[in-house]
C-alpha cells in the first residue's frame, strides 16, 4: 500500500513539470533574431552589389536560424509547441529558399517575388512567435528583445535602401515597420532594461555601450530620406547585437565582470 502510495504521489507530481511549457521565450527571440538578420543581410548583400563578404554574413545567418529552429523542434512538448514549431518550419522552408535566391551577383538583379518572400515571411513568423504566450521566461528576455528590436529597424532600412522605390516595389504593407514608432519605442526598452539591470555592472556596461553606439544612428534611422548611410547602419547594428549577446553569454555563466570592446 505505501509502496502504491508512493507511485500516485511520483505521479502527481511529475505530471505538472511534464505540462510546463519546454520552450522558451529565449529560444524563441533567437529564432527571431536571426529571421531579421537574413532580412538585414539579405538587403545588405544587394546593397554592396553582391559583394562576397555580404554573401558569407547572409549564409552565416540562415545557419544560424536553422539551428535556433531546431533547437525549438527538439525542445517543444506538447500539442500546441508542437503545432507552432511546424507552421514555423513550413515557413522557414519557403524563407530559406528565398533567403538563398538572391541573384544581385549573378544578374544584377532579384526576382521581385523572391525579395516579397525575405520581407514578408519573417514578419509573418514573428507575429506567431510574439502571440504564443505559453513559454517559459528568463532573466535577460528584456536584453533579447533589445537586439530583435534593432535588427527588425536594421532590416526595414536596408530593405529601403536597396529598393530604389523606397521599398515599396517588394513586400506587403502589413507588418511595415515605422522608425517615427520604432525608433521611441526602443529607447523606452532600453530605459527600462538599465533600470532592471541597474545593480549589475557588466550587463550596465553592455547596454550603456549599446546607447553610445544607438546614438551615431538614431537620426539615420529616423530622417532615411535626408541622410541613406547603410553601411553604417549595418555596421553598427552588428556590434550593438554582438554586444549584447556577449553580455547574456556572459551573465548566463559563472564568468565575472567583463569589460566589453568593440565588437567587429
Amino acid at each position: 500500500m505505501p509502496k502504491r502510495f508512493l507511485g500516485s504521489l511520483l505521479t502527481f507530481l511529475i505530471l505538472p513539470l511534464q505540462a510546463q511549457a519546454a520552450i522558451s521565450q529565449a529560444q524563441l527571440k533567437d529564432l527571431e533574431l536571426n529571421l531579421w538578420k537574413i532580412r538585414s543581410d539579405f538587403h545588405m548583400y544587394t546593397v554592396m552589389a553582391g559583394n562576397q563578404t555580404y554573401e558569407v554574413d547572409l549564409n552565416g545567418a540562415i545557419s544560424a536560424a536553422d539551428s535556433a529552429l531546431s533547437d525549438l523542434a527538439q525542445n517543444a512538448s506538447g500539442e500546441t509547441e508542437n503545432q507552432l514549431v511546424t507552421a514555423l518550419q513550413r515557413q522557414w522552408k519557403a524563407l530559406r529558399k528565398a533567403a538563398q535566391g538572391n541573384t544581385i551577383a549573378s544578374q544584377g538583379y532579384t526576382d521581385a517575388y523572391t525579395i516579397q518572400d525575405v520581407n514578408d515571411i519573417p514578419v509573418e513568423m514573428s507575429e506567431k512567435m510574439e502571440a504564443f504566450d505559453q513559454a517559459s521566461t528568463g532573466k535577460y528576455d528584456d536584453v533579447r528583445e533589445l537586439a530583435v528590436s534593432i535588427e527588425h529597424m536594421t532590416s526595414e532600412y536596408l530593405n529601403i535602401a536597396a529598393d530604389p522605390a523606397g521599398g515599396m516595389a517588394a513586400g506587403s504593407d502589413e507588418g511595415r515597420l515605422s522608425f517615427k514608432e520604432a525608433v521611441p519605442e526602443f529607447e523606452k526598452k532600453l530605459a527600462a532594461a538599465k533600470k532592471a539591470h541597474a545593480g549589475d555592472d557588466a550587463m550596465t556596461r553592455a547596454l550603456n555601450q549599446v546607447s553610445v553606439k544607438w546614438q551615431f544612428i538614431r537620426q539615420s534611422m529616423i530622417k532615411f530620406y535626408e541622410n541613406a548611410v547603410p553601411f553604417l547602419i549595418y555596421r553598427y547594428t552588428n556590434q550593438m547585437v554582438g554586444t549584447l549577446e556577449q553580455a547574456i553569454q556572459l551573465a548566463s555563466t559563472d564568468v565575472g565582470k567583463p569589460t566589453f570592446g568593440p565588437v567587429n
